[in-house]
């Protein structure tokens, strides 16, 4: 599809600065940008909250504990929500469950008030209500758009939920001085609330270009839900195992880095000092943290997501984050000081939140509806958190038989990064077999030939080009263009190409009777290029 800038709102000409857009795509962007933001906005509170709550009531390596506790919940709890899916349409389905999780936020609320410690349930909790209700939005936004629509709107999507992560973690930070840890619950209760109307909107707003195919998927009754579509297709079982790699890697660091912190309020504050005053500076030495790695995040996202995308595709993308850790946990096993720790922790968040967030959701956009809710669901939970059990596993094994350090927690978390490398490699290369070509980078169909062009000197003339030249690869897509005298070099001052209208302004001077042949190029979403010459010679 050749976009005309005339076809498109001014909020859509805006877009483009991120990211190629089809018309009518700007309400969809705005709805799913404002969900997604909400949804981190109220992560991020209700995260620095469970920081505060844990770490105020019990150790680091508890906290380790408590991931356990969540993957062997989740055994449970993804097959249930398979069978809930089977009968429910996921458009109803999602504001539900977000529905559901706003009314605990007022049970811990009140539990708050009653003075009743529950650090390592609410701890539980939040490993269950984040993976749940942010895998629900961004299953819901892949099957509401198809394949190439998604890999274009996806990273302005993310930006939306990077700012909502950014103002979640500075709200908390600032609010946990003005408002308390009971004002923070109740800001992040209302902002998940709000959530529950955007989803029905943006998908109504989505035009019909850009929309997934018709659903005709049969759900199919399984004991096992998730699990099973996960393990019957190697695809899905090889993106599980990376996830499983990710998430070890990355809650080892974090670990390290919460030890780090016990220690410091021990310093700061003194063995017997008050919990809530233990709970506030937990909560704000997280709060800040967080809001460090998300602004590098949100501008990783604004700045270079789209643009590696097109550089590398979303395959090529995957291989970013384990090659960061990789060279981060090397550098800390060698230099196991707090700024290391923090600074390496801080860069690898910030990739994981932008560029392999992004990557993660639109890696299942090709996939099957039973895949995108399903298994997507059993992979972003149980998977997610059975990485965290092994580090748990880990973790204990670690500090209670073999008296491991900071540099050998680092070490390890090194050597898995390699492995982790390994495995993206086979993901990538199952990705490109799934969506059909062993190179993302296809460039789009074009004309045998373009309509010549024959100008009278010291006449000026509008030579437009057919919109049907260029047949972009697929729904969903949109060819940029662009034009040049064949060979290189740029066009003649008397010559300018209008990519908006598809069209050259030809106003050469009087004496000038040459031929000259310019090459068009149309780049597709994915950075693939096809070019054809258009010929300019003078009338006789």
């Amino acid at each position: 599809m050749i976009v005309l800038n005339d076809d498109l709102s001014p909020f859509e000409r805006f877009l483009k600065i991120f990211t190629k857009i089809r018309p009518g795509e700007g309400r969809t962007v705005a709805l799913f940008f404002l969900q997604g933001f909400l949804i981190l906005f109220s992560y991020y509170i209700v995260r620095s909250l469970r920081e505060g709550f844990i770490l105020s009531e019990m150790d680091a390596a508890a906290r380790s504990y408590a991931v356990a506790v969540v993957a062997g919940l989740l055994i449970f709890i993804v097959p249930l929500y398979s069978a809930l899916r089977r009968r429910i349409d996921p458009a109803r389905l999602v504001p539900w469950i977000s529905a559901f999780f706003v009314m605990n936020l007022g049970v811990f609320y009140t539990l708050w008030n009653l003075e009743i410690q529950f650090g390592f349930i609410f701890f539980v909790w939040v490993g269950l209500y984040g993976p749940l209700v942010i895998s629900q939005f961004w299953s819901f936004a892949a099957d509401t758009l198809n394949d190439l629509s998604g890999r274009r709107l996806f990273p302005v999507i993310m930006i939306g939920a990077n700012l909502g992560a950014l103002g979640g973690a500075e709200m908390a930070k600032i609010a946990v001085r003005s408002h308390g840890l009971h004002g923070l619950m109740l800001i992040g209760s209302v902002t998940l609330a709000l959530t529950i109307f955007l989803g029905q909107p943006a998908k109504r707003a989505v035009p019909e270009g850009s929309r997934s195919g018709e659903k005709t998927e049969k759900p199919k009754a399984n004991l096992f839900g998730g699990f099973a579509v996960v393990f019957k297709d190697q695809y899905l079982r090889l993106l599980a195992l990376f996830i499983v790699l990710l998430n070890f890697v990355n809650t080892t660091g974090e670990f390290l880095f919460a030890d780090l912190v016990s220690k410091h309020v021990e310093t700061a504050l003194g063995a017997g000092a008050d919990i809530i005053a233990r709970e506030e500076l937990v909560t704000t030495i997280y709060a800040d943290y967080m809001f460090w790695f998300t602004l590098l995040g949100l501008a990783i996202q604004i700045f270079l997501v789209s643009r590696i995308f097109r550089w590398i595709g979303v395959a090529g993308s995957v291989l970013v984050l384990p090659v960061v850790s990789f060279l981060g946990y090397g550098l800390m096993g060698f230099i196991p000081i707090f700024t290391i720790i923090r600074t390496v922790k801080i860069l690898e968040n910030a990739v994981d939140y932008s560029l392999m967030g992004t990557a993660r959701q639109a890696l299942f956009l090709p996939t099957s509806r039973e895949a995108k809710y399903d298994a997507k669901t059993a992979i972003d939970t149980f998977f997610w958190r059975f990485g965290d059990l092994i580090q748990a596993g880990t973790v204990f094994v670690g500090i209670k038989w073999l008296d491991w350090g900071t540099r050998q927690f680092a070490f390890l978390s090194f050597g898995i990064a390699l492995v982790w490398i390994g495995v993206g490699l086979l993901v990538i290369r199952q990705y490109r077999r799934l969506v059909g070509a062993e190179d993302e980078k296809t460039g789009p169909a074009i004309m045998s030939s373009l309509p010549e062009c024959l100008y009278t000197p010291g006449e000026k003339m509008l030579h437009t080009l057919p919109a049907s030249a260029f047949e972009s690869s697929g729904a969903g897509d949109v060819l940029g263009l662009s034009a040049m005298i064949e060979g290189g070099g740029t066009l003649p001052i008397w010559l300018d190409f209008n990519q908006g209208r598809f069209a050259f302004d030809v106003d050469p001077p009087e004496d000038y009777r040459e031929t000259i042949e310019v090459e068009i190029t149309a780049t597709n979403v994915d950075g693939g290029a096809s070019s054809q010459v258009v010929v300019f010679s003078p009338s006789s």
